[in-house]
């Protein structure tokens, strides 16, 4: 097919604009929890209205807590500049799901009359999840494996401007609850729980005979804390965590075996 000089024109205005503005900044991501689905959004560092020309993020949680991801779903300009989809089946690494997604994209934001501002989050895809877990958007040893080749990464106008995961957990049909995984466990395991406002929290790890093992203090916190414990240079047996929310306390059962 022969191009007219007008469209000729037109492609390398695009281009330009393109190179001139995806040599500046890179873009961020973040995973949020919104009712019943995941939000994964962008956070470019700078404007933006050229070709979005691929992305690759890994969502992660725990195989035990029965919670599933269901089809991805786009909406508006998104869904014209980066279609994204699944790369691949769900795959177990020991006791963690993982689910690789990956767009690609051809056509210029300006072409659909939008574009990024510098600084903003935007949503470029939402997930519907079922049951209660955490779920992570992250780079990790599993990601990082060749064989996987799936950590975060993303491409404007061709080049490579992958940003940092500014926000990466995201915990689905949570009400502040304190969730323990796994559960019985062999001395790793990992807590968490969120809270909505901002408050003073105090979180403690005891054995039997009350003697601290952890413990911290945080000011004003708000959002979702997350901690991987590592208890196998003590003793097994039954340990208790105790959560100080504000003016609330709760305990709560972790056994070592």
């Amino acid at each position: 097919m022969k191009l007219s000089f007008s469209h000729l024109l037109f492609a390398a205005a695009t281009l330009f604009t393109a190179s001139t503005i995806t040599a500046q900044d890179q873009v961020d991501v973040g995973l949020y929890h919104n009712g019943d689905k995941l939000e994964v959004r962008v956070r470019p560092a700078s404007s933006f209205n050229g070709i979005f020309s691929s992305m690759v993020f890994t969502i992660r949680w725990d195989a035990a807590s029965g919670a599933t991801l269901g089809a991805i779903q786009q909406e508006g300009a998104p869904a014209q500049y980066l279609p994204i989809s699944r790369s691949g089946a769900l795959r177990e690494n020991g006791s963690q799901n993982y689910q690789v997604f990956a767009g690609f994209g051809v056509t210029p934001m300006a072409a659909l009359e939008t574009a990024w501002a510098a600084g903003q989050e935007y949503v470029i895809a939402t997930i519907p999840v079922s049951g209660k877990g955490e779920f992570e958007l992250l780079n990790d040893a599993w990601t990082a494996e060749a064989a996987n080749n799936a950590d975060y990464y993303v491409s404007l106008g061709g080049a490579d401007r992958t940003g940092i995961i500014y926000k990466g957990l995201a915990a689905a049909g949570e009400d502040g609850s304190v969730s323990i995984q796994p559960n019985p466990n062999n001395g790793h395991f990992i807590f968490s729980f969120s809270t909505k406002t901002p408050m003073d929290v105090t979180v403690e790890v005891m054995n039997a005979l009350g003697q601290s093992v952890f413990n911290e203090t945080l000011r004003e916190f708000e959002g979702t804390y997350r901690k991987e414990m590592d208890l196998t240079s003590q003793s097994n047996g039954v340990y208790y965590l105790k959560v100080k929310r504000g003016g609330e306390s709760s305990t709560h059962k972790i056994v070592y075996r």
